[in-house]
């Protein structure tokens, strides 16, 4: 099978991370880099391999080579870089969030359906193999928590900008959106939210959220979010879920998780974070293979969607029907 050419755009941390995965994966590697700084574009050039860097995206679209691209890139660009990626045919690895308003992400999902491309929204807690785990073990939970909590942002940070990042809840939300919603097997039916801007006063996205969610098949998720503080017991990301008898509680940045069912109880753990590794591993298998990814736009759509319908909860303080 001919090797799968790929372009990354975005050379920051986190696409360094992506290109880091891809280099050790057979039969797919970067061709192209691209960054609005092109110093950065070509650094990874050096420290990839590749044939191009350059600052000029359409250079991308033009190159009937490049089959799928990666989106890396500050989030007020994904849904413009996305509709533009699938008007040339390519196929899209995009980070999260998959646009910060659900209308821009109906857009791209129109322009990957239009195109017949595949996107998948790079949702690496997905495979984080102890999530995988507690699903298998708990296929139907009838309560779950998903929290989300961090030391507090800096205010020049770029992700707290209202336009680039939208600030903790709406940049990282949909982390945690989408795993409960993946490990509830069901689509969200109704959300009621409280919190607001309370560790950035006076800025105009909120960044404390405490909500519950209803599913379509009746079971039920407490959702926390925030940057208020990092746990240093659950750490940054933690799952419960609990079902007749059962529970399994996700820590220590998902490496660890306990079991528990009637008298027994019993603990695993996983050395690494392996979310990134497998998702990219995910999405080259899937073109190869010439199927859609586990994830699909869809998936980032409703992530999107609970998030947004979390803050009009808060500010309005009426139940929000989904």
């Amino acid at each position: 099978m001919a090797e799968l050419k790929m372009a990354l755009i975005g050379c920051g941390g986190l696409g360094r991370v992506h290109a880091q995965c891809v280099s050790r994966i057979e039969g797919a590697r970067f061709v192209a880099y691209v960054d609005v700084r092109e110093e950065a574009a070509q650094q990874f050039l050096r420290d990839f391999g590749g044939e191009y860097a350059t600052t000029d995206v359409g250079r991308v679209w033009a190159d009937a080579r490049i089959e799928a691209v990666y989106i890396v890139t500050r989030h007020d660009s994904h849904a413009p870089l996305a509709i533009a990626a699938a008007r040339a045919g390519k196929h899209i690895l995009i980070e999260k969030p998959l646009a910060l308003a659900v209308d821009a992400c109906e857009a791209v999902a129109e322009a990957v359906a239009r195109a017949g491309v595949f996107l998948m929204p790079a949702f690496k807690m997905r495979y984080y193999p102890l999530i995988r785990k507690a699903k298998e073990f708990i296929p139907e939970p009838q309560v779950l928590v998903g929290q989300m909590m961090d030391k507090r942002w800096d205010d020049d940070h770029w992700a707290q900008d209202p336009v680039q990042g939208g600030a903790n809840v709406h940049s990282q939300g949909c982390h945690t959106t989408d795993i409960l919603r993946f490990l509830a097997g069901s689509e969200p039916k109704r959300i009621w939210a409280a919190g607001g801007t309370l560790t950035h006063p006076g800025h105009p996205s909120i960044d404390q959220c405490v909500a519950a969610i209803q599913f379509a098949n009746g079971h039920v998720a407490s959702w926390i979010q925030g940057d208020a503080a990092l746990g240093p017991f659950t750490s940054k990301f933690f799952f419960e879920l609990f079902s007749d008898g059962k529970s399994v509680q996700l820590y220590d940045r998902l490496k660890q998780a306990t079991f528990s069912a009637g008298q027994q109880t019993w603990s695993e753990r996983r050395e690494e974070e392996e979310g990134f590794q497998l998702e990219n591993e995910e999405f080259v298998a899937a073109l190869r293979a010439g199927r859609p990814p586990e994830l699909t736009v869809h998936d980032g759509i409703q992530a999107t969607r609970i998030v947004l319908a979390a803050d009009r909860a808060i500010r309005t303080g009426c139940v929000q029907e989904l």
